[in-house]
């Protein structure tokens, strides 16, 4: 996910495409401890080079089905018109979108529903891991092509479904942490938020990145062993914050992730009269970075570090997809790099976009006008 480009501005939707593949340095491997593994076919077992999306449309009418296990924030709809705006390319490809407002068997039910109905492929945000594994690699078994992002559904590639695109969290945890460990005094105490309350694998899998990292320095002190649920929705996460500022009487860092929800315990800090601590995060929005803007002079404190280019991790996986249905070599990378798209800490300042949505991401591959249109 690592790239040169300036992205502290709107990219064009041409871009997107080489955006998405610049994050990833050229090195493309699949998740390993674990989880889904690379598979023949990908751009690190063959080395070759990613197809544009009109070479992989197709001739015929081909039906993709895009399921999210949880749906309800503007990061998920952002991603869903990600993906309507890569496959736009093609004029013969329809697609569909249903979400399951966190609910697993609803997930199932959607995964099973759009197998039965003879859809080619289902992209999908597999909110359960492994719960949910059998529902997809049993629509892979019924001839969908299966290809889930970002969240660790289990199983292997080739096997229960037909690729895998992730966010390399191993290095976006060793990033924050590190980041971190150079704003925190040694041995603060570091909260971590993010995920729904039941657990999020995606949520938990950069936790332990950042725990690795940070054992091996010792840096500073996680407070808790688990993620503290934000739901990934700024009103829950300011409800939670109000209750974590009565459990700790010192916050000295905050690792997040998912910067739009960080903005409802950010004003829980405020409401408070808390310092606002040094915030490591990604996923984050316009608001955010307008936030920071007003908030830094009075508390000086509150450096910035966001990890962005969330929401294009669906364009690949979508090709993923079509390369799938139409028996076209994978070259797409599975593994995928955050940029760092704010470090006030070392001089790269958030933006303040008043002509966009507080909502709108402005690392996403949308146009300014697609992403205004996202959210009227």
């Amino acid at each position: 996910m690592k790239k040169t480009l300036n992205k502290r501005r709107v990219l064009p939707v041409a871009a997107a495409i080489s955006v998405a593949l610049a994050f990833t340095g050229c090195t493309a491997e699949g998740p390993t401890d674990g989880g889904a593994t690379a598979a023949e076919g990908t751009a690190a077992a063959k080395g070759g080079e990613a197809l544009p999306i009109d070479k992989l449309c197709g001739d015929r009418p081909i039906k993709v089905a895009h399921v999210a296990g949880f749906g309800a924030n503007s990061w998920r709809k952002i991603t869903e018109a990600e993906l309507r705006d890569e496959l736009s390319a093609c004029p013969n490809v329809k697609v569909d979108y249903s979400q399951a407002d966190g609910d697993l068997q609803k997930y199932i039910t959607a995964i099973n529903s759009y197998t039965a109905q003879g859809y080619d492929a289902i992209v999908t945000y597999d909110d359960f891991g492994s719960q949910a594994l059998s529902a997809l690699s049993n629509a892979k078994k019924a001839g969908v092509a299966v290809v889930p992002y970002i969240a660790d559904p289990g199983g292997k590639v080739g096997e229960d479904y037909d690729g895998y695109v992730a966010y390399d969290f191993k290095t976006e945890g060793e990033t924050m942490a590190k980041w971190l460990a150079k704003q925190v005094p040694a041995g603060g105490n570091v909260i971590f938020t993010g995920g729904l309350p039941s657990g999020s694998p995606s949520t938990v899998e950069l936790l332990n990145a950042i725990k690795t990292t940070n054992d091996q320095s010792g840096a500073f002190k996680l407070a808790t062993p688990d993620p503290i649920a934000s739901s990934w929705d700024p009103a829950f996460m300011q409800r939670a914050m109000s209750g974590v500022l009565t459990k700790f009487d010192k916050i000295d860092g905050w690792a997040s992730d998912y910067g739009v929800a960080d903005l409802g315990g950010l004003r829980a800090m405020v409401n408070a009269n808390r310092p606002i601590p040094p915030l490591a995060t990604s996923a984050t929005d316009n608001e955010l970075g307008c936030f920071w803007l007003e908030n830094k002079d009075t508390n000086p404190k509150f450096q910035l570090l966001t990890l962005d280019g969330t929401t294009t991790v669906v364009r690949i996986a979508g090709r993923k997809a079509l390369a799938a249905v139409n028996k076209l070599p994978d070259n797409e990378p599975s593994l995928f790099q955050l940029e760092t798209f704010v470090d006030t800490a070392n001089g790269k300042l958030p933006e303040c976009k008043k002509d966009l949505p507080p909502d709108a991401d402005l690392s996403s591959g949308l146009s300014a006008e697609k992403l205004k249109a996202v959210f009227q």
